[in-house]
C-alpha cells in the first residue's frame, strides 16, 4: 500500500520544493522591492521638477530606432549627459508624444540634441558623416551642447 503513494508522494514533495525555492528566489525579491522598500523615484526629484519647470534647464535628445546617425552618437551622447548638471529626456520620435516634441521644437533631422537653458533653445546635430561619408558621432557638438560653461 505504501509503495502506490511513493510516486505521487515524490511528484508532491518536488513541486513544493521547486516552488518554494522559486518564491524564494523570486516572489520574496520581488515582494521586497515593491512592498517593503518601496521609495521615491531617485531620478524625479525636486531639483529635476526646479531645473525642468521654473528654470527651463534641460537636454533633450530625440532618436529613432533603426537611425544609423543615432546608433552612431549614441553612447556619447549618453556619456555627456550623466555627466550635464541637468536632467537629459531622451525622446523617441516615432511615439505620437515624441512627434508633438518633433512638431514643437521643429526638429527636421531625428539625431538632434536640443539643450534648453533659462528657456532659450539651441539645436545640434549629435551625429553627422565626415569627409569620407562615414557617419560618425559628433562630438564637438556634443560636447558644446552639453558643456554648460558656453550655454
Amino acid at each position: 500500500m505504501d509503495d502506490r503513494f511513493k510516486i505521487p508522494k515524490l511528484v508532491l514533495g518536488t513541486l513544493v520544493v521547486v516552488g518554494m525555492l522559486f518564491f524564494a528566489v523570486f516572489g520574496v525579491q520581488t515582494f521586497w522591492t515593491e512592498h517593503v522598500t518601496k521609495d521615491y523615484d531617485k531620478y524625479l526629484t525636486e531639483q529635476v521638477y526646479v531645473d525642468v519647470v521654473v528654470n527651463q534647464n534641460a537636454n533633450l535628445v530625440f532618436h529613432k530606432t533603426g537611425c544609423p546617425y543615432c546608433e552612431k552618437g549614441k553612447k556619447a551622447v549618453i556619456e555627456a549627459a550623466e555627466k550635464s548638471p541637468y536632467p537629459t529626456f531622451y525622446i523617441d520620435v516615432e511615439t505620437e508624444d515624441g512627434q508633438n516634441l518633433v512638431k514643437k521644437y521643429q526638429v527636421e533631422k531625428v539625431a538632434t540634441l536640443i539643450t534648453i537653458r533659462e528657456g532659450e533653445l539651441k539645436l545640434y546635430l549629435y551625429a553627422a558623416k565626415d569627409k569620407t561619408g562615414e557617419i560618425e558621432a559628433d562630438e564637438k557638438s556634443i560636447k558644446e551642447a552639453l558643456n554648460d560653461t558656453k550655454n
